[in-house]
């Protein structure tokens, strides 16, 4: 009889655990989605925050590029800063490639050299007429929105700092061996030259 009980005791708590774990897993999309549904948000924000702060400067990519604020808005608020989206225009340019695809190659790991090499164009030359375009463009700004050019994401660092738990600024010494100078060798510690 005591052993029914067992068996039953141990069945009883099977279910248990399965129907917790099957209610962990109808969680787990539900959490998925109301994350990827925060990043949209996000983004959004960040994207209209942008075409506030920073018209003039994508009229200005606009102008020179032929490329609309709206695309840009869009790649910055991916995340891309002006000298990536000054590369994948430039790139674009050069290659007579659509900018989506040049995009794509860059967010899928490529670099610039390796996207460059597979178009047939010299990273060279490339980094040689991004760097003339973005001097001609900030020709062209005010002071301060040459200041917004580089101080775009502050905003954004600071409400992070809010909601997400702090990062380390450095990362911490591993324990090991610290450098130290042998005896005899270095400044003054051997007998000089010949002797």
């Amino acid at each position: 009889m005591k052993s029914f009980w067992n068996v039953l005791g141990i069945f009883c708590l099977g279910i248990i655990l399965l129907g917790g774990a099957s209610l962990g897993r109808t969680q787990e999309p539900a959490k998925e989605k109301a994350r990827v549904e925060a990043r949209e948000q996000e983004r959004l924000r960040d994207r209209e925050r942008i075409l506030e702060n920073e018209s003039k400067i994508l009229e200005k990519y606009t102008e020179r590029f032929g490329v609309d604020t709206e695309t840009l808005a869009d790649l910055r608020a991916q995340r891309l800063g002006y000298g990536e989206i000054s590369h994948a225009l430039v790139l674009s340019e050069m290659t007579e490639k659509p900018l989506d695809e040049v995009v794509a190659m860059r967010e899928s790991g490529k670099g610039w050299g390796q996207i460059a090499d597979e178009s047939g164009v010299k990273l060279g030359k490339v980094r040689k007429e991004v760097k003339r375009e973005r001097r001609s463009i900030k020709s062209k700004l005010t002071r301060q929105e040459r200041r917004a050019l580089r101080h775009s994401w502050k905003e954004k660092r600071k409400r992070a700092k809010e909601i997400g738990p702090a990062q380390p600024k450095y990362k911490e010494k591993k324990p090991g061996k610290e450098y130290r100078p042998e005896k005899g060798r270095g400044k003054g510690g051997g007998r000089g030259r010949g002797r």
